[in-house]
C-alpha cells in the first residue's frame, strides 16, 4: 500500500513508502487506517523526472518489468475518503490488458463505517477472483 500524495495542481499520486502486508485483516487494518488516516503529503508540481519516477513506483517496489506484467498479475484497490463516506473501487483488466475499475463491484460505505468492514470487503474480493 502505497503513501498518499497530492500536488498543489490537484492531482493525487502515490509515493514512498510503500508498505507490504500480507492481505489479512489483522494485517490490514492497521495499514489502511494509519495511511488513510493522515492528509495526503502536499507536492509542488513534478519534473517530468519525477512524474518518470513516480509512474515506475509500483512496478519497481512489487517487481514488475513492467506495468502490463503488475496488471495481468496483480489486483488494485483504490480506497477514497470523502465527507459523504468511503468508496471502494475494485480492478479488472479491460480489453488491452490493464486496469479499469469494475463499476459493478464499486462500494459506498456511509461516514462512520468502521475499517474492517472495509477491509472486508477488499478480503472478500481477493477470496472470490478466479485463481
Amino acid at each position: 500500500m502505497p503513501s498518499n500524495a497530492r500536488y498543489r495542481n490537484g492531482i493525487n499520486t502515490s509515493i514512498e513508502p510503500v508498505l507490504v502486508v500480507n492481505p489479512t485483516l489483522p494485517e490490514l487494518s492497521p495499514v489502511v487506517k494509519a495511511v488513510l488516516s493522515v492528509e495526503p503529503v502536499l507536492l509542488p508540481d513534478p519534473t517530468r523526472d519525477e512524474v518518470k519516477a513516480q509512474q515506475d513506483l509500483l512496478p519497481r517496489v512489487t517487481g514488475a518489468r513492467s506495468w502490463k506484467q503488475l496488471c495481468q498479475k496483480g489486483i488494485s484497490y483504490v480506497i477514497e475518503l470523502s465527507p459523504k463516506g468511503v468508496l471502494l473501487e475494485m480492478s479488472r483488466l479491460d480489453a488491452k490488458g490493464r486496469w479499469e475499475f469494475d463499476p459493478d463491484k464499486r462500494k459506498n460505505f456511509v461516514p462512520g463505517t468502521d475499517w474492517s468492514v472495509v477491509i472486508q470487503a477488499v478480503l472478500h474480493d481477493l477470496e472470490t477472483r478466479p485463481k
